[in-house]
């Protein structure tokens, strides 16, 4: 639509602005200026007004604005003599080129200009492979809480239970995440190192087919998020929403009471007391109650004053004053069926039946009489910093989240086995602290440089549903990332400009719930004068029955000697628990302990890279770049263990972790330790690996051809080592060394991390570190007539050098390096139609987990010896190929179809047995798994027009592979199963996958929904034989042979426009699984469902030995989705 604007009035239609710094993050903007007769037009200013950006066309009346950020955009083209002509609308995108002709008629009436309103274009001809872009307005308006639901509803991605993303087929691990054009992958585990918040985003693009040579250490595709940026204006938002879960699904999120049906007497006249007369047991059957039946202290004696051959208690245990304390049933003294209660009226412990209550906690998981589930405020804040004018703009965001989650559970007892509240509590609480400050520096003109620090701080417990009446046993998980993110862009000409980036990364994960040294009933060694501060006397009340309270001492003192005693505090209940304290049987929950593991990792690097682009000419747009990082990666997996008589020790001048084998018995009560690690249960590594890469990348673009040709090396040394002799997996070295103070032996590790000032005398084996080190702390026996004891002990030392000096050792590993070409075509067949091919080669180290498993290399002298990490795996190759079409059919709707192959072959593996000398068998990590997957996408998109819009996305893909991952087939060798040769459905093989999303809004409001129908992922199914429950179970199938049930899901949101107190406003309404569906994620494998097992069909429904419902362990909330979840907020701009 064409407008003539008299008096320079401008009809401005500006959807967002934001200026971006970096490569991977700006779009390209070009065409042509013509006069009336299509005669070229040379220097015409072209200019993106509000910006610093502009050109100038060439002899050919051509031009091109290079590092444009993604936006939209009001252009504007300029000559003297010729009117002005603005085009307003012109969208420009990531990585791709934005086109933007004009045309300038001479000038009639001074100032006047034209102003054009741009379409955006349904099909970007310039597209060579297959990408989807989501915008901050997309975001904003669509049911989604985070990226990851971003990339979830594109099509070819597959999300696993777990949350991981499979692209085409391909690993979780294989995805590389980028936040402005900088990679953040925690190379660790592969996962997203840098999580940004929805009021940060302005872009997110989503590559899933080939992708351009800049993209490295990814096999499967990108995720890059553009980040906001501030602009001249001040701008901001405050959003806070509440809510939580809503569902009546009480035969899954269930929960049971162990007396909910429980009576202490049989009220035969319904008064609700025990008359006299009223049967307490009637062992006769005459339907009254007899003397003899349970009896009635009348007197007070504590003995049934009758005929004691027929008396059915032995004994009044625990006399109340009224009646005996429990029935006796079988006679021997112990209570060990269930009975409806004695007639004491106290629910006393053997008398229990656990029942199901009859709404769960659904109560819990129910808005309107919980609102506070979950409660979010976040917002954000830009502009210009005062006082420096435009030079100087921020952009800020914070959040934090908090939810209770879908898990509950009963506080029936305590970490330490005692009965505890019975309160209802969530299992797996979650909160989130996360900011984002970035600061955009105008140096001059065409130079800029910005700084962005990223802070995120989580904290949250792991579900475990053996720990579901026992909630305080749960270990508090903890993640923090800090991130500082330096770049500076510098245009040396308007055909180039280079881009310097720093990243300093850092990523932790810690475990924790009580300091290492906290357990209940601690001991304390006082003196007398000690002994007076606290309060001996000093009383607490202990629940020693479920419905028995017992007053006693606080303080136990007991006199060691010397006037010192032990005190033991009984009111300290809180510390680490055994749970091996606490066996309960089969299809049981817990009853008291605490989880004893702590495993904490820190991933940390420090990056540079270098990005310099060129337009050579209006045809070839060259970029290449450099990159260098350097990490520092540790991580720390121990066990605490029970301490022992003859623990790990130290030197008597505490200089040394010295080796000394477990002698002797458990210390009891239980008191944690964590021993050395160069013992089998506390792993740890501290490794500093580099990478280096270089590319170089040539966008082509002619009239009827877009080619992107690029090239990629990529170096990674592991900085590692592997056994040189495989047969000696564990032969560790050990220093013979001395201090100022000490001779010590030292592991080489804990040698070089720990001890400063440190002379090494001999490297020796673990043999010989063992035999020192009794030698120094036992001494030896010597005869005083031939030789001095130093001279004995100096000869003994000087032979267990030699006989086990340290001669067999591990080899630094290799650095590895390689090439990956690519290439993507793009061929425009019309005006609004492409047909794009690309073709490449991709390489990804694989994830640091694998290299560095089992540092110490440790291996067990049995045929289950374990599996060790291989710093020498060679990196994962994937060969990829891709064909498609796209083609608008409709006024602003298109249709995409692509077909798509990929071959991967080095996947990570496990080894078949490696002998273990002398004895024993292990694994290590190798090179060695294949897959491939085929497939085709199907995409129809409508852009939001006419008060609609929406798409609809189909994928079908076969996903084949030897093994999902790599620890698969150690654990098929454990259940004496071949390798596997053949190629199977990979564990995240969904061959249909179906989504769609629709938006309708007026003036003034929004409604949108995310719909997704995805059929059933593999399993492998068993059947049972036999009788007992549990037994004879084998596998009569082949490996995911079956289907688990289709996932339909269906997401609403509705927003409505307000002014509040003078601020645009917005009040919407979340609903995720309207429907509020079942999902099930997790089957069993002999029926393929979630809801019922042959497995357990001889098991009871209750047992007195059991804690909890059976039922609650046939219905696992874990194996399904979440239920429907509803989230009610605001959103204030300010």
């Amino acid at each position: 639509m064409i407008f003539i604007v008299r008096n320079l009035k401008l009809a401005v239609y500006v959807f967002s602005f934001f200026q971006l710094l970096h490569a991977g993050t700006t779009g390209k903007i070009s065409g042509t200026v013509v006069d009336e007769n299509d005669e070229p037009l040379v220097g015409c200013n072209i200019i993106i007004k509000g910006t610093s950006y502009g050109a100038a066309t060439n002899l050919a009346g051509e031009y091109f604005i290079l590092n444009v950020p993604p936006g939209i955009y009001e252009i504007s083209a300029s000559m003297i003599g010729y009117g002005t002509v603005t085009i307003e609308g012109t969208q420009v995108i990531v990585d791709l080129t934005a086109k933007t002709d004009f045309s300038l008629k001479p000038e009639t009436i001074e100032g006047e200009e034209i102003i054009v309103t741009a379409e955006k274009p349904t099909v970007r001809l310039d597209q060579t492979s297959m990408s989807a872009v989501v915008s901050s307005e997309d975001i904003e308006n669509l049911p989604v809480t985070d990226v990851g639901d971003i990339i979830e509803l594109q099509a070819g991605i597959v999300r696993d239970p777990n949350g991981g993303f499979h692209v085409r087929g391909g690993r979780s691990s294989e995805v590389s995440f980028w936040v402005d054009g900088v990679a953040t992958t925690d190379s660790y585990d592969g996962s997203s190192g840098l999580e940004i918040e929805n009021a940060g985003i302005q872009e997110v693009q989503v590559i899933s087919g080939t992708f351009n040579a800049e993209y490295g250490q990814a096999m499967s595709g990108i995720v890059n998020v553009v980040t906001k940026d501030g602009g001249q204006n001040y701008e901001g938002n405050l959003d806070f929403y509440v809510g939580g879960y809503h569902s009546n699904h009480s035969d899954i999120y269930s929960l049971s009471s162990p007396f909910s049906n429980w009576q202490s007497f049989t009220d035969l006249n319904g008064d609700g007391n025990w008359d006299y007369g009223e049967i307490l047991y009637d062992l006769n059957n005459n339907g009254t109650w007899d003397e003899g039946e349970i009896y009635w202290d009348r007197n007070g004696n504590q003995t049934w004053d009758g005929d004691e051959g027929s008396e059915p208690l032995n004994d009044d245990v625990g006399y109340d004053g009224y009646l005996g304390d429990y029935y006796d049933y079988n006679g021997d003294g112990k209570t060990t069926q269930p009975s409806p209660g004695e007639g004491n009226g106290r629910r006393d412990w053997g008398e229990h039946e656990f029942s199901l209550d009859n709404d769960g906690y659904t109560k819990y998981l129910n808005i309107f009489e919980n609102i506070f589930q979950q409660s979010n405020v976040s917002g954000s804040l830009s502009g210009p910093v005062p006082t420096l004018g435009d030079r100087l703009t921020f952009y800020s965001t914070f959040r934090y989240f908090q939810s209770s989650g879908r898990y509950y559970g009963r506080k029936l007892f305590t970490p330490t086995g005692l009965f505890s509240d019975e309160k209802v509590v969530p299992l797996s609480p979650f909160s989130r602290l996360s900011g984002q400050f970035k600061l955009t520096y105008k140096i001059r003109s065409g130079i800029k440089a910005s700084y962005t620090g990223y802070v995120t701080e989580k904290s949250y417990k792991n579900y475990d549903s053996y720990y579901k009446y026992n909630p305080e046993g749960l270990l508090w998980s903890y993640e923090s990332d800090q991130s500082h993110m330096f770049s500076l862009t510098h245009s040396l000409s308007q055909n180039t400009f280079y881009e310097l980036k720093y990243l300093d990364f850092s990523s932790g994960y810690n475990q924790r719930l009580y300091e290492p040294d906290d357990v209940p009933y601690s001991k304390v060694i006082m003196d007398q004068n000690e002994l007076n501060g606290p309060n001996i006397n000093d009383s607490i009340q202990v629940r020693t029955g479920y419905d028995l309270f017992q007053d006693f001492s606080r303080y136990n003192v007991t006199p060691i000697g010397n006037d010192m005693y032990e005190v033991i505090d009984m009111g300290d209940q809180t510390g680490y628990v055994a749970g091996d304290q606490f066996i309960t049987p089969a299809w049981s929950f817990g009853m008291g302990g605490t989880q004893n593991g702590r495993f904490s990792r820190n991933t940390s690097f420090k990056q540079i890279k270098l990005d310099l682009s060129s337009q050579l000419n209006p045809i070839h747009l060259v970029k290449a770049g450099i990159l260098f990082k350097v990490y520092d990666i540790w991580a720390d997996d121990k066990f605490l263990n029970y301490k022992t008589v003859g623990e790990w020790s130290i030197t008597q001048s505490g200089d040394t972790l010295g080796y000394n084998p477990l002698a002797g018995g458990r210390i009891s009560p239980f008191t944690p330790v964590i021993n050395p690690t160069y013992t089998s249960e506390h792993d740890y590594f501290r490794v500093s690996p580099k990478e280096l890469s270089i590319y170089i990348q040539d966008k082509i673009e002619l009239d009827e051809l877009i080619i992107n040709a690029g090239t990629r090396f990529d170096y990674f040394d592991p900085v590692w080592k592997v056994p040189m002799n495989e047969q000696l997996p564990g032969n560790l070295k050990y220093y013979l060394a001395t201090t100022k103070r000490d001779t010590s032996v030292f592991w080489e590790h804990d040698f070089s991390i720990l001890h400063n000032d440190v002379s090494i005398i001999d490297s020796i084996s673990q043999q010989g570190a063992v035999s020192i080190e009794n030698l120094f702390t036992a001494g030896i026996e010597f005869d005083s007539t031939l030789e001095s004891y130093d001279q004995a002990f100096t000869r003994q030392l000087m032979d267990y050098r030699d006989a086990y000096r340290w001669r067999y050792g591990y080899k630094n590993v290799k650095p590895s390096f390689q090439i990956s070409p690519r290439i993507g075509i793009a061929y425009p067949i019309t005006d609004k139609g492409v047909v794009h091919v690309s073709y490449g080669h991709f390489f990804q180290v694989p994830n640091f987990s694998f290299l560095y498993e089992n540092p110490e290399f440790e291996i067990t002298n049995n045929n289950n010896g374990g599996i060790l990490g291989n710093a020498a795996l060679k990196p994962e190759k994937t060969v990829m190929y891709e064909i498609g079409f796209k083609q608008e059919i409709a006024y602003r709707t298109s249709i995409d179809l692509t077909v798509f192959y990929r071959d991967t072959r080095d996947w990570v593996g496990v080894s078949t047995a490696i002998k273990k000398y002398p004895v024993g068998n292990y694994r290590k990590y190798e090179n060695k798994d294949y897959a491939n997957t085929r497939g085709f996408t199907l995409v129809l998109d409508r852009q939001f027009t006419g008060r609609f819009g929406g798409g609809i996305d189909y994928t079908w893909m076969i996903a084949e592979g030897t093994y999902s991952n790599p620890q698969d087939a150690y654990f098929d060798a454990q259940d004496n199963q071949a390798p596997r040769l053949n190629m199977l459905p990979l564990d995240w093989d969904q061959t249909h996958t179906l989504n769609f999303r629709a938006t309708v809004g007026g003036e003034n409001w929004i409604i949108s929904s995310i719909g997704k129908f995805w059929t059933g992922k593999p399993y492998t199914p068993e059947f049972k034989t036999g009788v007992v429950s549990g037994s004879g179970a084998f596998a009569g199938f082949a490996d995911n042979s079956e289907r688990k049930p289709n996932v339909f899901d269906l997401d609403l949101r509705a927003s409505y426009s307000i002014n509040l107190l003078g601020l645009k406003s917005n009040i919407y309404c979340n609903i995720y699984n309207l429907l509020d569906v079942q999902n099930e994620f997790s089957v069993w494998n002999d029926t393929g469902r979630s809801t019922y097992t042959l497995f357990a069909k001889d098991v009871s429904p209750t047992d007195p030995g059991r804690i909890g419902h059976l039922n609650e362990h046939l219905l696992r909330p874990d194996w399904y989705g979440e239920p429907r979840r509803i989230n009610v907020g605001i959103n204030l701009s300010l």
